[in-house]
């Protein structure tokens, strides 16, 4: 999988993944933001709004989290957490093929970033291992 950028937005590295916007991996002490460009504005209008409606009221079987999702917490931008970011991405694209779906592998193998404590078994970026 393609995990050449380690700036991630919120939607794809958090809300893509279902996780809701007021959880605590999405604090400040958990989570590298950045600054400039402190934003991303490209999506993909109809998945956005599918996974709004989930976050807030629901589907395909969840009863969602019942909060009113925000777009301005979805843009933020920050250093990915996890790689599992490129995989919603991967999987979005291989969602929305014309010649439909095909099965295969993919994996990355790249670098995340957390503001973790800094000790002799934490750091603040490592590499994680993925597959699909």
């Amino acid at each position: 999988m393609p995990t050449n950028n380690y700036v991630e937005s919120s939607f794809w590295n958090f809300d893509a993944l279902f996780q809701p916007q007021q959880h605590p991996a999405r604090d400040a002490h958990d989570t590298f933001f950045i600054n400039y460009p402190s934003k991303s504005y490209k999506f993909p209008q109809e998945y956005l709004q599918r996974v709004k409606e989930v976050h807030s009221r629901g589907g395909y079987g969840s009863q969602g989290y019942g909060y009113d999702w925000k777009l301005e917490e979805a843009q933020k931008n920050l250093l990915r957490t996890h790689t599992t970011a490129v995989s919603a991405r991967m999987l979005y694209k291989l969602a929305n093929q014309s010649e439909g779906f095909k099965p295969a592998k993919y994996f990355s193998i790249d670098k995340v970033f957390r503001n973790e404590t800094l000790d002799a078994t934490h750091l603040a970026e490592f590499h994680q291992v993925e597959g699909l």
